[in-house]
């Protein structure tokens, strides 16, 4: 099953119900579709056949949904880019996935034509003919009827630790992750989502964009975060009923002031990409009256593995149960299960996880064990079946002989009134093997002695050999586009 049938049905069934909306437009499921035919007509009129790889290079724009829908139809695969990459990041992938079409701005094409690419692709303007200008009704018979390929989407990982890989994702990865995550949600078909998380990231694809669509439900786009009072307006505006953001756009929201002033109709506020610290899960209940739903995945599983029911018992610093037809096992470094409430690395298997990573057999071989993909990260289960992220096994610290896991570190630090967030990570010692640092953004720049205070509240609350050796306070924490903390550039600036 593609996704692009389900929005073939929609536009034949609720032809006229509004599918898209952004700041100066809207379209109907119709006229959404519509446009889907049209640009992938362009699409094979332009030499694209079944199989090509068609970047996307746009921010949240209708170009960007009528684009990702159009690859589906004509079996092309999209490979979605952040934008606001540098040369050298935009040439180690669009080198690898050397795609036949580049859909995108005249900013960023001006930036691709002054690199050494190794692809001669077609541009496709936002705003150009190939979206604006009708196909005659002639031409709009071009066969549709391709060879169905298994691939979908390549996502390349955000390189936090090290080079981009892409993982191929199929439309079954895709199918089964929109599917499952809208029925765990119960959406139906007037379910709206405000979408301001980017969606070259497969979490806004897949928990927004995917999982509205497949229930005929209606999507509005945000260009980027601008701002909480300009995301707050818009959610009233289009009667929201259906969010996701990571942990940091909650914090951005909960600090505007008129917060409680909005009429918001939301059912449900989903996050993912990053830990939500128990500070801004009660805080956002106490000012909202509801809970955060927190779940966990990653781009290698479409990206869903677990939610924390939305309708069920929710589990304050759990992560949830897998989704339907998802199965996890924790294991130690012999690959032998665990017992209840140990800590071991995550694997995952079914229909959500992708086939590969894109030409390099090597990698994808490492990545899996027995058909189980090994997510890298450390975890716990409880006697209910809940999930616990630990940390990720790469960030873990050893110190004389003890595992450190930088998360526990991490929650005790956000537990300070004067601090907003904190990122630990472990530096070379010749006598411990391994020391413990801490990286704080505090709330306000010039707190006396907070050092000192930092490392008395640790040692109150952590056993000694998990309290910070050294701390380092900072004005700005690297993060990725949906606001995870990169490790490896902290080890770069501050070990």
């Amino acid at each position: 099953m593609n996704l692009d049938t389900v929005l073939q049905k929609h536009a034949r069934t609720t032809p006229n119900k509004l599918a898209l909306g952004w700041e100066s437009g809207e379209y109907t499921y119709q006229e959404l579709n519509e446009k889907i035919q049209n640009l992938a007509t362009h699409f094979l009129l332009n030499g694209s056949k079944a199989g090509d790889r068609i970047a996307l290079i746009v921010d949240n724009c209708p170009e960007f949904v009528i684009s990702y829908y159009a690859c589906m139809r004509v079996g092309a695969i999209s490979v979605p880019i952040n934008p606001n990459f540098t040369s050298r990041e935009f040439s180690v992938i669009i080198n690898d996935s050397t795609p036949k079409i580049i859909v995108t701005n005249e900013i960023v094409k001006e930036i691709l034509l002054n690199i050494n690419l190794e692809c001669d692709p077609k541009y496709f303007i936002v705003g150009s003919q190939n979206f604006n200008n009708p196909i005659p009704n002639d031409s709009m018979q071009t066969s549709m009827n391709l060879i169905e390929i298994e691939e979908g989407t390549i996502l390349y990982t955000s390189g936090t630790t090290g080079t981009p890989k892409g993982a191929i994702l199929t439309h079954q990865n895709l199918y089964h992750n929109a599917k499952t995550f809208a029925e765990a949600f119960n959406m139906k078909e007037d379910e709206k989502t405000l979408i301001v998380a980017p969606l070259f990231h497969t979490a806004a694809q897949s928990n927004c964009l995917n999982s509205i669509m497949y229930s005929g439900g209606y999507s509005y786009l945000l260009p980027r975060w601008k701002s909480s009072a300009k995301t707050l307006s818009a959610m009233q505006e289009q009667k929201t009923t259906f969010f996701f953001g990571p942990p940091t756009m909650y914090t951005y929201m909960l600090s505007d002031p008129n917060i409680k002033e909005y009429n918001l109709k939301l059912r449900f506020a989903y996050t993912g990409g990053a830990p939500l610290s128990s500070s801004l899960f009660n805080k956002w209940r106490e000012t909202m009256g509801f809970e955060i739903v927190e779940g966990y995945g990653l781009t290698e599983c479409s990206p869903v593995v677990s939610i924390n029911p939305p309708n069920g018992r929710k589990k304050l610093g759990s992560v949830g149960i897998p989704i339907n037809d998802v199965s996890v096992k924790i294991v130690n470094e012999l690959f032998e299960e665990v017992g209840i409430d140990e800590p071991g690395e995550l694997l995952v298997k079914g229909p959500n996880v992708m086939q590969g990573y894109y030409k390099r057999l090597e990698d994808t071989q490492i990545a899996f064990i027995d058909g189980w993909f090994k997510t890298g990260d450390i975890a716990k289960r409880d006697t209910d079946g809940y999930l616990y992220i630990v940390d990720r096994k790469k960030d873990m610290i050893i110190r004389s002989g003890f595992n450190v896991y930088p998360k526990e570190v991490e929650d005790v630090l956000c537990q300070h009134p004067a601090v907003l967030e904190a990122a630990v990570i472990g530096f070379s010692d010749n006598e411990k093997g391994e020391l413990v640092k801490a990286v704080v953004l505090l709330k306000d720049d010039c707190i006396e002695n907070i050092t000192s205070e930092l490392e008395e509240f640790c040692k109150k609350r952590l056993a000694t050999y998990k309290v910070p050796q050294k701390f380092e306070i900072v004005k700005e924490l690297p993060k990725t586009n949906l606001g995870k903390i990169i490790k490896a550039k902290l080890r770069e600036l501050y070990v």
